[in-house]
């Protein structure tokens, strides 16, 4: 077969998978499935007695690996070191499919709030509370080949972040792994081979107009300028250029409505789910909104009113989104 005809067959399989939206619903337990237009589809999975963080896909097998709080005991409503493993189509192992994120050496907390996979299937994970315990953030990588297993070892050297919380993670052009961290606001890079920093973004963020940036979710474009949504200000920004400067794109939200999510960026537009902080009720799903990257338009993507006005939205607790490939297994 030709190296032509060979592009060519790759290019029509891979258009061929289908795509959905997967939202995870803390405060329902759930997993929620929505079409790409936004229209819901179903409750993909339910967390059990875990509530979802963060969510991705394996490149690979098409599992979904899910980032959990604890649902019940003295530590309710805290982050948990459990990661939740489903099937594509949302099926799932008697009493959920679980591993738990350990250290392996003596650590303050192995809890853990963002996770995502690299282009070869190995997973990476990030320990949510470093250096306001006195350590660093420790960022774990866990081989693809290793994750069939009950309890996959992390790979020995983890990368180390001199930062107090470890929020959304995402590769840059440079395919460096980048953190973002609300509390310190701010953005460091590591080189996934060495663990050495490549980049922090503290001055460049403190430097903009904006002011008051608390950065929760991240994203790169081709060209590596950097998107964030700030999580208690309800804004996001983006670079004008790489290395500045950092400007308002659109406000989304005000307390108690929070982007206390991750911020995923597709084509021409960043989506970017919403968190109603107080306890929530029927009457208060929460929406949401895609964000022109060129413009700053905000659209409603997922979105409903109080009862019985939901429309499709069903969401309560909105953590984190992904598209995903729902067919059985990858090619």
């Amino acid at each position: 077969m030709s190296k032509r005809l060979l592009i060519a067959v790759f290019i029509a399989s891979a258009s061929l998978h289908a795509e959905d939206v997967l939202v995870a619903s803390s405060r329902s337990n759930s997993l929620e499935q929505f079409k790409t237009k936004g229209t819901w589809v179903r409750t993909f999975a339910t967390t059990g007695p875990y509530s979802p963080t963060s969510m991705a896909q394996s490149p690979l097998t098409g599992e979904i690996f899910v980032t959990t709080l604890w649902g019940s005991g003295p530590q309710v409503g805290q982050n948990s070191n459990i990661i939740l493993r489903y099937h594509p189509n949302g099926d799932f192992d008697t009493n959920w499919d679980t591993f738990a994120v350990t250290c392996g050496f003596v650590c303050p907390s192995s809890a853990t709030a963002s996770l995502l996979f690299d282009s070869a299937g190995n997973l990476w994970v990030a320990t949510h509370f470093g250096e306001d315990l006195g350590a660093p953030i420790y960022i774990f990588k866990y081989l693809a080949a290793n994750l069939t297993v009950p309890n996959p070892p992390a790979e020995p050297a983890p990368i180390m972040a001199t930062m107090s919380r470890g929020d959304q993670m995402a590769f840059n052009a440079s395919d460096n792994l980048c953190i973002a961290g609300f509390i310190d606001e701010d953005v460091k890079c590591f080189d996934t081979t060495t663990g050495a920093q490549t980049a922090d973004y503290y001055a460049e963020i403190h430097a903009s107009s904006v002011g008051g940036i608390e950065p929760g979710g991240l994203a790169f474009d081709a060209a590596n300028r950097l998107y964030l949504s700030s999580i208690f200000t309800g804004q996001v920004v983006k670079e004008v250029s790489p290395g500045g400067p950092i400007v308002l794109l659109a406000t989304l939200d005000s307390p108690p409505n929070l982007l206390n999510a991750n911020l995923v960026l597709r084509g021409a537009d960043l989506y970017v789910p919403t968190y109603y902080n107080p306890p929530p009720t029927f009457s208060t799903p929460d929406p949401v909104y895609k964000v022109s990257v060129s413009s700053g338009a905000v659209t409603n993507f997922i979105y409903g009113t109080a009862a019985p006005g939901l429309g499709n939205d069903h969401i309560w607790g909105a953590n984190w989104m992904i598209f995903y490939d729902p067919t059985s297994a990858r090619d």
